[in-house]
This record gives structure tokens, sequence and C-alpha cells, in this order.
């Protein structure tokens, strides 16, 4: 059986699919003036048909994020293949989430404490869970940053976070607090909440609404492959 190479997309293309040109593979980017080939209609073996097809020549495609998830072992070429296309913009695009937020700084009492109706005059907690549009589920591994620094949270299996913060800390002692939350780059819009400490210095709990990204869950960007591809075999 032929050993199949890896294929990534070192930089994903942020061009907008809607306003290119359709044509049969795909679609015609006019930024480029090159062919963007629509891989999330193709199969794994039509993928892996079409590369080898290519003699060398790059290929810009767009695929879905969904292509990237790990599947039930079937053939090694299928294995290789979903191994490959684990890297196709993964890396790139999470890169800055790969170093999880710091923990805001909290008072130096020796006792913190977690109910907002108790919480000491120094110290803020805000809390909330972040959702899937209007009415869509819980979102987990959402970064939700503090105002412009690295400091924050992650939000867990269900949506949910705290942050617990001095109230003198440096970033928000002017009163006003924004949080910025980060989800998949492939799905979510990026989404700014402001607060205002001075006028509710407890706020709160919150419900965050994430909206989603065109083409939700799809990477476009050219294929780099490290070796010649090798059709699979047919059955």
């Amino acid at each position: 059986m032929a050993t199949l190479p890896r294929i990534s997309i070192p930089q994903p293309c942020a061009q907008p699919w809607a306003n290119m040109s359709p044509t049969a593979a795909g679609r015609h980017c006019a930024a480029c003036a090159t062919e963007v080939v629509d891989f999330t209609r193709m199969s794994d073996a039509e993928i892996l048909a079409f590369m080898a097809r290519q003699g060398g020549r790059r290929v810009c495609a767009l695929t879905n994020a969904t292509q990237l998830a790990p599947a039930a072992p079937a053939t090694r070429w299928r294995r290789w293949l979903l191994a490959g296309l684990a890297l196709l913009g993964w890396q790139s695009a999470t890169s800055c989430a790969t170093k999880p937020p710091q923990q805001p700084p909290v008072p130096t009492t020796a006792t913190v404490a977690t109910d907002p109706a108790t919480a000491p005059a120094r110290q803020i907690i805000i809390r909330g869970q972040v959702l899937d549009g209007a009415s869509g589920p819980a979102v987990a591994g959402v970064r939700v940053l503090i105002n412009d620094t690295q400091f924050g949270t992650t939000t867990d299996e269900k949506g949910n976070f705290e942050l617990v913060m001095a109230r003198d800390w440096a970033p928000i002692a002017g009163g006003s607090v924004t949080l910025k939350f980060l989800g998949s780059p492939f799905d979510f819009q990026p989404k700014d909440v402001v607060l205002n400490l001075k006028a509710t210095p407890q706020p709160a709990a919150l419900a965050v609404h994430l909206d989603s990204v065109p083409n939700r869950g799809k990477v476009m960007g050219k294929i780099r492959m490290p070796e010649p591809p090798v059709a699979p075999p047919q059955k």
C-alpha cells in the first residue's frame, strides 16, 4: 500500500468565499488570481486523488474544520489523511491560544470569598456563561481576557467562567473593564463586553452570546505537502 504524505495549510486565508466567482471545482479568487478548490464537497479519497493529479502544483482549497477532527480507525490511507487534515490551519489559527490566560491578581487576604454578595470591597467577582448564538448550546474552551492583557480564564465544559480580581489592580483601577471573548476562529466572531464597575461594583451573572463567522467551520488556504501525494488504492 502506498505511503501517504501529510498535508497542511500553514497560513489560512481570510479572503471572503462569498465574493469569489463560482468555478467547476470551487471558486476563483480575484485577489490571488487562482482557483480555490472546494474540498468540503469531497470525500477523503476524492481529496487525496485530486492532490495526486496535481503533479506537485500548489493548490488553494476550502475545507471543513470538521475534517480536522479525529475519526474512528478505518483503512490505513484514511488514518494518514486525517492526521494530515489535523494540521489544516489548526496550528497557526490556534497558536495564540496555546498559552492559557494568566490568572488575574486577587486581594492579599487569607480567605477569598466566592459569593459576590459577601465579597469584600476590594474584590470583584465576574461570573457568566458563553452560549452559541441567541439560544444555542454552551461553548467550552472560550478564552475570556481582561482589557488588553493576557490575564483571564477559559470557559468550562458548560460554558461557565469566573474572574476574581483585586479592585485596585491597575488594568481595572479606572472602574471599567472590557472582557474579550475569543472562541474558535473558524466558528465564532470575537466579542467585547464592557462593564462599568463604578455603577455596578458586583455585576450580575452574564450571558454572552457569540455570533458565527461567515462560512462557519471552514478553513481556506494553500496546501503544503512535504512529498508527492499518492492516490489511495481502488477498492
